[in-house]
């Protein structure tokens, strides 16, 4: 390895580290084990497969142009290679990523660079160099000895680079995981100085239309095994959502499990957003608090604390299992509950014999509060729940009898109280 040499002529000490993108330990390092010329010659070697794999993707029309750290990263690798194949003992698999491998891996993570392009350059360039490394042995290594020593050669590269791409593999899965939690970070801050009175950043890591029309709700899984490319479907539904509500900007945000949808359009959205939204086939482990919908930055914090007030009233212990809660439907109700010992004292009060247990009272409590927020329609509740319109009329005479007076009598006081008793059916017991 020391007879390898430089195409360039000799290098002094200073202008390798001068030239070399590598840390200046790293090139003394080399020098001291592998020598100036195997030293001068693998930089070379390195400008030369960066430039190489450059030009093959942009012929490729491919190209997410290399920089500085690709250039880095390539003698980084290269110099770090020969050290270890030259130390007796010293194998590949003990490799690790330095810390200046691991500062290209994170930057390209974060500028945008996708993994698979990232692990193309790495073994493109790792054919280039195994191609100028073989043709240099083959050179400087003597006829007889040069089967074993480009095997030993092939293997340890191999080794190597398999080693290394599986840490930089990782080393860009944690800077994604990091990276994104710093994002989130910065978004739900944004978000929770708006709603709390702040006025939007001019500059944010959220892309929305504050001035526009906003719809808001928060996610949570109800499952029971694990669920196969979750985030992608979750994604799909937010999309196909935001195209039915004539959405343009969409903002998907996860933290601590609970998950977060905005969706905004500069102008208007299509009417009753809410109602579109509910009507979409969504995944059966997936459940929404919805909050009404808002134009401008107040309308925006309306949404928010509305589908946070669902939220709350989905997740209290006396609520039924909805797979989407609705402000327009249940906002009131949020108000109501939030003592709960007093709301179940009212819908006690207010149904008396009509709270009791059972399917006969189930089905008279469901006719009479369809029948009470339909405006006393006989035919309208008997559709909605496949009876004869007689049928209607006899639960409802039943549930006069149990009140002791007309259920319209106080109309407004028995809505309500069946419409806790249908959300939150533990308040009955």
């Amino acid at each position: 390895m020391r007879r390898l040499a430089p195409e360039r002529g000799d290098w002094s000490a200073t202008e390798l580290v001068e030239r070399s993108f590598a840390r200046p330990e790293l090139v003394a390092e080399a020098i001291d084990i592998v020598g100036p010329g195997a030293t001068a010659w693998a930089i070379e070697v390195a400008e030369r497969a960066v430039e190489q794999v450059r030009q093959h993707e942009h012929a490729s029309q491919y190209s997410t142009a290399t920089s500085g750290r690709t250039l880095q990263a390539s003698e980084t690798s290269f110099l770090s290679l020969l050290i270890a194949i030259a130390r007796s003992g010293e194998t590949p698999h003990t490799f690790t990523l330095g810390e200046d491998l691991v500062g290209v891996v994170t930057a390209s993570a974060r500028q945008g660079l996708p993994l698979d392009v990232l692990l193309n350059r790495i073994w493109a360039i790792h054919t280039v160099t195994r191609d100028e490394i073989f043709g240099a042995l083959q050179r400087v290594v003597p006829t007889e000895e040069q089967p074993a020593t480009l095997r030993a050669v092939s293997t340890a590269m191999f080794d190597y680079v398999n080693a290394h791409t599986h840490r930089v593999s990782e080393a860009y899965a944690e800077e994604l995981r990091a990276w994104r939690g710093r994002r989130t970070f910065e978004q739900h801050q944004i978000i929770e100085a708006v709603v709390g009175g702040a006025a939007p950043p001019e500059r944010a890591a959220l892309d929305a239309h504050w001035s526009g029309s906003h719809l808001y709700a928060i996610g949570w899984l109800e499952m029971q095994s694990w669920v196969p490319d979750l985030d992608t479907a979750l994604s799909d539904f937010a999309t196909r959502a935001a195209t039915a509500i004539h959405a343009d900007r969409l903002v998907q945000l996860e933290r601590d499990g609970v998950i977060q949808l905005w969706w905004s359009a500069p102008g208007a959205l299509i009417a009753e957003p809410e109602t579109v939204l509910g009507s979409l086939d969504r995944p059966d482990w997936l459940r929404l608090a919805v909050g009404p919908a808002g134009d401008g930055v107040e309308g925006f914090r309306d949404a928010v604390r509305g589908a946070r007030r669902m939220e709350r009233l989905a997740h209290l212990p006396q609520a039924a299992d909805r797979s989407i809660w609705h402000f327009s439907d249940h906002g009131h109700l949020s108000l109501v509950t939030e003592d709960l010992d007093t709301a179940a004292w009212f819908v006690r009060r207010e149904l008396g014999p009509l709270a009791g247990p059972g399917t006969r009272m189930s089905e008279i409590r469901e006719t009479v509060r369809l029948y009470l927020s339909t405006g006393n329609s006989r035919v309208t509740v008997a559709k909605a729940l496949h009876l004869a319109p007689n049928t209607v009329a006899y639960r409802v005479g039943q549930a006069n009898e149990l009140l002791g007076r007309p259920v319209g009598e106080r109309a407004q006081q028995v809505l309500l109280a069946l419409q806790l008793a249908e959300v939150l059916p533990g308040l009955l017991d």
